[in-house]
């Protein structure tokens, strides 16, 4: 009868092959890089057969885990590290995909669009990379510590990158820069993936080393954004309505496009919202100038707010955008103002807990 190994050894196999993995996608990330800087079309070929190990290796790694669970009885740390590990091996697997789509895309071309930015951008990338390995097979947790502050450099190069491509799509109807400015796009998008990716597995060494009780690295919440045009006073409303459903499963921002910012908000018509049994939070209010749009999930603009292209441009591709022309102060009727905002408020929470629920 075959000896069933001890839970240590079958742990150490789990870890060695899902290394394998990094191993082989932290080549092909290289090779990209230096691509890059020093076209090398040859090695690019070479990220194909890569990416075959990788999947081969995601395959061995599941097997590993079905193994440990068929055969061992895991409790505490080392079941959240078998848990965590099978999530972990899912997203390297992903980011082996994306190199070999970059691969792929850079592949047969000498000239690059921003290619500085671009390739400070990948550099950057392949950084986190390397600090969620370091904290996986060496221990250093301190990598991982600020990982979301550079995954936000990122997420703001992307945005850079983006613009830029936006701007010659605009202005250029040839062929050859159309084609280019579409690559642009999407070798960015490419690596704001790999960067979020990078951020989950930092999140799941940290559930697997401290729990959920006292795990250290905290999932950022998304950002809801009201703006409106009359003094803040609807938006801080809205988001007062918006902070009582939720809670604090997401952070609430207030923009105006007011020239003053009134700092009390909906407070200033008290006696308005008094009659309605309404009680307003003041919420810190901005201007979109000085609004920073990462994790942004949602914009909703109230009453007659109307963004300029320039504002417009300043907001990320990726959030979404809802007007709401019949919340307004107009003739300072809370009667109907208060039901009408209840009532978008009430459909907007549960659509936004959905997601919420969906993410985890």
């Amino acid at each position: 009868m075959t000896r069933i190994p001890t839970l240590e050894l079958q742990l150490g196999n789990m870890k060695s092959l899902l290394r394998a993995m990094c191993d082989r996608v932290l080549a092909g990330f290289s090779v990209v890089i230096e691509h890059l800087e020093s076209p090398r079309h040859e090695d690019l070929i070479k990220i194909v057969v890569l990416d075959t190990e990788v999947d081969n290796l995601e395959t061995e790694v599941d097997e590993a885990i079905l193994q440990i669970f068929a055969t061992q009885q895991p409790m505490a740390y080392e079941l959240r590290l078998v848990y965590a590990t099978a999530k972990i091996a899912h997203h390297v697997e992903r980011v082996g995909d994306a190199v070999e789509s970059l691969a792929r895309q850079l592949a047969g071309r000498e000239q690059f669009l921003h290619k500085d930015l671009l390739s400070r951008m990948m550099k950057e990338t392949k950084d986190l990379f390397v600090r969620s390995y370091m904290a996986m097979f060496e221990g250093d947790l301190t990598q991982i510590a600020d990982i979301h502050l550079l995954d936000d450099k990122i997420d703001t190069m992307h945005r850079e990158l983006y613009q830029h491509a936006r701007h010659l799509l605009t202005s250029t109807s040839e062929r050859s820069q159309v084609e280019e400015a579409l690559q642009l796009i999407n070798v960015s998008s490419k690596l704001e993936k790999v960067a979020d990716l990078c951020c989950n597995w930092a999140e799941q060494i940290d559930f697997a080393e401290h729990g959920l009780a006292r795990r250290t690295l905290r999932k950022r919440k998304h950002r809801v954004v009201f703006v409106d045009q009359e003094e803040s006073v609807v938006a801080s409303l809205a988001a007062s309505f918006l902070q009582e459903s939720l809670h604090d499963l997401f952070d609430i921002t207030v923009l105006t496009q007011s020239r003053e910012i009134i700092s009390q908000g909906a407070l200033a018509y008290g006696n308005l919202l008094a009659e309605q049994k309404v009680t307003p939070q003041v919420f810190p209010v901005a201007r979109i100038s000085n609004m920073r749009w990462s994790r942004t999930l949602m914009l909703i603009s109230l009453g007659g707010c109307q963004l300029s292209r320039a504002e417009k441009d300043t907001i990320p591709h990726k959030t979404v955008r809802l007007s709401w022309p019949e919340i307004t102060l107009e003739d300072k009727d809370a009667e109907e103002l208060i039901p009408r905002l209840r009532a978008r408020i009430d459909d907007l929470s549960h659509v936004l807990v959905r997601t919420r629920r969906e993410e985890r």
